[in-house]
């Protein structure tokens, strides 16, 4: 996706991650390169540009909570990911990792 003339990063980003394929791929993008520090603010990012307030209804998490979670030290469990990945319409999937190819000598 290009970046729309005229808009800041952060405008821009909000509203590529109302998209679920794009959503989906910045929030891997976080588990895929082992960076558990960037996952709480990359579910805090796309549940930002889809309405913490919404996101709030549909879980039955408060506001509050939410905020908490989002926060570069927040260290959500598993079942708060998951709880807000459903409330975003997003699940979570699990796969055998590809084999490595072997070089050729």
């Amino acid at each position: 996706m290009k970046a729309a003339k005229g808009l800041r990063f952060e405008d821009d980003l909000m509203i590529k991650l109302k998209d679920p394929v794009f959503a989906s791929n910045y929030i891997m993008s976080a588990i895929v390169d082992n960076d558990l520090s960037f996952l709480p603010i990359a579910l805090g990012d796309v549940a930002k540009a889809h309405g913490l307030s919404k996101l709030a209804e549909h879980t039955g998490i408060n506001r509050r909570t939410l905020y908490k979670v989002f926060d570069q030290q927040g260290n959500p469990s598993f079942g708060l990911v998951s709880q807000v990945m459903q409330g975003l319409g997003l699940q979570i999937e699990i796969k055998p990792k590809s084999p490595k190819r072997r070089k050729a000598a």
